[in-house]
């Protein structure tokens, strides 16, 4: 077999694992006399953008968990497994995922972190991987069960990677916000941009604390759909919402770079639901 193959193989066994975690969290939801209802109700939401009507409804959690998580865990532990990722992943750093209540974050970073499964135990270092996960609304059941499971199969111990959630509004930012950003040595933006722009003006107040709040020489990621559905309409033009951050030069140096990069997962995994492909854009930036 060549290098090649065993390379694609280890892909294919690590998103197979992924999904298993999530296919044993979200079995109960994925059980629901009323998920394929829930399911095209949020479909139809998304389509108008009513972003609320979705997620300050809790009963439609943990489907949307079920359906949307496995395709973005995919793609981000993929992401998180890129060179310059691990370089940040081994320094055991305070991670703070913006919007990321529904656990992709969660679930990839402890996949790619330094005690992937299979190999939890091998080692363990003076200070966990501390995954912060913040959101609108409350995900701390759906957040809890994935680590529970986490925690199960894979043996990752809290000495490994540390889990914490909080409540938040990023369109109205706290004090509590920016304490979080400027004490973390890695910020995500992962697929949450959209929601941000549905109100233009707090969005820029963001982009603004980000850029006041991430410390010099720490990182902020940026991914999000490579498609229109991620572009902002400001004065009869077009941005692409990576474009903002581009134009930081100042402030931001850019680590990862790429407008638009296919994620295709490996053939013939098992999974309850379909698991689609992304296409999406991705920019890692230092801080200067």
């Amino acid at each position: 077999m060549s290098a090649s193959s065993v390379s694609e193989a280890s892909d294919a066994d690590q998103q197979q694992r992924i999904l298993n975690i999530l296919r044993m969290a979200c079995a109960e939801a994925i059980r629901r006399p009323d998920f394929a209802e829930r399911l095209q109700d949020m479909k139809q939401k998304f389509y108008v953008r009513d972003f609320d009507g979705i997620f300050l409804d809790p009963t439609n959690l943990s489907v949307y968990t079920a359906q949307y998580v496995p395709r973005r865990a995919l793609c981000y532990y993929e992401i998180f497994s890129r060179p310059a990722l691990q370089r940040i992943l081994a320094t055991s750093p305070t991670i703070y995922c913006l919007g990321a209540g529904s656990g992709s974050e969660l679930v990839a970073i402890s996949a790619a972190s330094k005690c992937p499964p299979g190999a939890a135990n091998a080692s363990s270092s003076a200070r966990p991987i501390t995954v912060h996960s913040q959101d609108y609304t409350d995900w701390s059941p759906i957040l809890t069960t994935l680590e529970d499971t986490i925690r199960y199969k894979w043996g990752i111990g809290a000495r490994q990677v540390k889990y914490e959630f909080s409540l938040g509004n990023l369109l109205q930012i706290s004090p509590d916000i920016e304490h979080n950003i400027s004490s973390s040595k890695l910020v995500t933006a992962m697929f949450i941009f959209n929601e941000l722009f549905s109100d233009k003006a707090n969005a820029m107040n963001f982009v603004k604390t980000i850029v006041k709040c991430v410390a010099p020489g720490n990182f902020f990621l940026l991914v999000d759909s490579a498609g229109s559905f991620s572009s902002i309409q400001i004065n009869g033009k077009s941005y692409m919402s990576y474009m903002f951050f581009d134009s930081l030069s100042k402030h931001f140096t850019p680590v990862i770079s790429e407008d638009s990069t296919w994620f295709r997962h490996a053939p013939n995994l098992e999974y309850p639901l379909a698991v689609e492909n992304m296409r999406y854009f991705i920019r890692l930036y230092r801080k200067m």
